[in-house]
Order: structure tokens, then sequence, then C-alpha cells
């Protein structure tokens, strides 16, 4: 395997891990709006950013404080979960490395 498709790979499996942790914050916030039920250490477990949404009162000030807050709880799952992928990807990588060797 060459090193430019080693480099494509694991780009896609970044960017493939934020956009899904971008849609599972979105899932969890718009599910904590439809107070369907009360998911908070559940909801955790996927989104450890979300224990932000303790930061935004139960009225905030503004929209402008709600959309700061959403949008940091999502790009933070988004890279929380880039970062575990990659993390996932190299241990992958070596251990596939190390097997081949011997």
């Amino acid at each position: 395997m060459s090193s430019a498709e080693s480099n494509r790979r694991v780009w896609v499996v970044i960017a493939a891990s934020f956009v899904l942790g971008m849609a599972v914050a979105l899932a969890v916030y718009l599910l904590w709006m439809s107070r369907a039920a009360n998911l908070s250490a559940a909801v955790l477990v996927v989104c450890p950013p979300f224990i932000l949404s303790y930061a935004i009162a139960a009225a905030p000030d503004s929209a402008f404080a709600v959309v700061l807050g959403v949008g940091t709880i999502i790009f933070a799952n988004g890279c929380l979960y880039a970062g575990v992928a990659a993390g996932i990807y190299a241990a992958v990588t070596m251990l596939a490395t190390r097997g081949k060797n011997n």
C-alpha cells in the first residue's frame, strides 16, 4: 500500500467520523429540544460534549446563546469522534503491519 493511499484512507475515516459525530450531536440536541425523555446519562455516553447543555439555561437570554452553545456541542462531538477514529485507525494499522511482518 502506498503512502498516498494510506493518507487518503485516514482522511476519509476522519472526515466520515467527524460528520457522524456532528449528526449524533444534532440528533441528541433535537431529542433534548423535543423533551422526549430525560436521557441525560445515556446521552452523555454517545455525546460527552452534551454536558455543556447545562450551561444553556432552561430559558436562555438570547437566541445567540443557544446557537453558540449548540454549535459548540455539535463541533466538539465531531472533533471527539474524529480523534477517536484516528486513534483506532492508527492502532489497527500498526497491528496489521506488525502481523504482516511476523
